[in-house]
This record gives structure tokens, C-alpha cells and sequence, in this order.
């Protein structure tokens, strides 16, 4: 499969949307580092991005999001709603499909540009109490997500144990894998690290589908 398998549907708003959310994130993340999380308002990271409030309330909606933010998740939903097609396909034909996906795409998106910000934001969610509880939120929306889509191109049931399982696994062994980043003080790439936590979780939610 080549690099240019990995290029995402995306419309041209989504991309402006997505690049002009990164920018605004690292001003952000740069500014927290300078200052301390709780001394910086969304009014001074929206003057130092050079956007209005209204628009990083409207991209981002709290503060804490400004943290949380992964602008990998809605390409990952993307490269699952559309690999092998829009029909609908049997478990074990999308497992495959993802196993040859995904470590392409963690080369694609896991720069090291991306690595560090997600160290930074890491740092902030281990130590501001209502960043921890904000990331629980989101990924229990994103488990949400991604169970209603693997459904979808399954034709499953969404409330199938075994859906619902594979959906938590994918989301949560991924959290796994960046907290045992994180406990290792963030030694190596954290690419290296997904790669191998991939594997894994794909094992094991084939396992679940035979």
C-alpha cells in the first residue's frame, strides 16, 4: 500500500478547520508552558493566535479542550469509515484492512512536531485535576464513535457486547499506550510505541469476531 493510500476524504473547509484548530492548540500549549495553565485565558490565546474568542470557544468550546484536543481522531475515524470501501464488510475483512492501515497512518500523523505536542499536552493532563476528568469525557464520546461506526460498516449491532468491547479496546489501549509513555518519561518515539500497541489491540479484537 502506498503513502498516497493514506491521504484522507477531507473537504477543503475541513482542512482549513483542522490546520487553523493545530495552530490555535500550540499557541496555546506554548503560552501554558510560558505562563502556567491557569493564568492564561482563552481572551490571551485567541490575541496570540490572532482570532477572535467567539472563534476558539466555537472550534474548541472550553479551555480544557484547547489540552485535549487530537487532531489525529477525526482522521482515524475518517481512514475507518472509508477503508475497503463505503459497503458494509465482515469484521475479519476490516480488521484486515486496519491492520494494513494504521501503522501507516501512525507514521503519517506521529511527526515529531506531533509527538511533541502531545507530550506537552500530557504533561497538563496528568497534573490540572479537570483536564484528567475532561479527557475521561472525551474518550468515552470517542469510544462512542468509534462503536456507532464500526457498527455501521459492519451492519452489527451497536450494542453488541463484542462491539462494544472492540470499541473500548481500540480506545483504551491506545490511552494505555500514551500513559505508558508518559510513566516512561517519554523515553524513544512514541510512534514506536503505538506501533507495537496497535498490533496488539488489533489481535485482540480479531479475536473477539472469531
Amino acid at each position: 500500500m502506498s503513502d498516497a493510500a493514506v491521504e484522507l476524504p477531507s473537504t477543503s473547509w475541513e482542512r482549513r478547520k483542522i490546520e487553523a484548530m493545530s495552530r490555535i492548540q500550540r499557541v496555546a500549549l506554548d503560552l501554558f508552558d510560558a505562563h502556567g495553565y491557569r493564568n492564561v485565558t482563552i481572551e490571551r490565546v485567541a490575541a496570540a493566535a490572532e482570532v477572535s474568542p467567539s472563534s476558539v470557544y466555537r472550534y474548541f468550546g472550553t479551555k480544557e479542550m484547547l489540552v485535549l484536543y487530537d487532531e489525529a481522531d477525526p482522521k482515524i475515524l475518517d481512514a475507518v469509515r472509508t477503508a475497503g470501501g463505503t459497503t458494509a464488510v465482515e469484521p475479519a475483512d476490516l480488521i484486515a484492512v486496519a491492520r494494513m492501515l494504521l501503522p501507516l497512518l501512525t507514521e503519517s500523523l506521529l511527526t515529531e512536531e506531533a509527538e511533541r505536542r502531545i507530550r506537552q499536552r500530557l504533561q497538563y493532563t496528568a497534573a490540572i485535576p479537570e483536564i484528567k476528568v475532561g479527557q475521561t469525557k472525551q474518550m468515552r464520546e470517542l469510544e462512542d464513535q468509534f462503536r456507532t461506526l464500526f457498527a455501521e460498516r459492519t451492519g452489527f449491532d451497536p450494542n453488541e457486547l463484542r462491539v462494544r468491547m472492540a470499541a473500548a479496546t481500540a480506545v483504551w489501549g491506545c490511552v494505555a499506550a500514551l500513559d505508558h509513555w508518559a510513566g516512561k518519561g517519554f523515553a524513544g518515539r512514541l510512534k514506536d510505541v503505538y506501533t507495537e500497541a496497535i498490533g496488539s489491540i488489533i489481535d485482540q479484537i480479531e479475536m473477539m469476531f472469531r
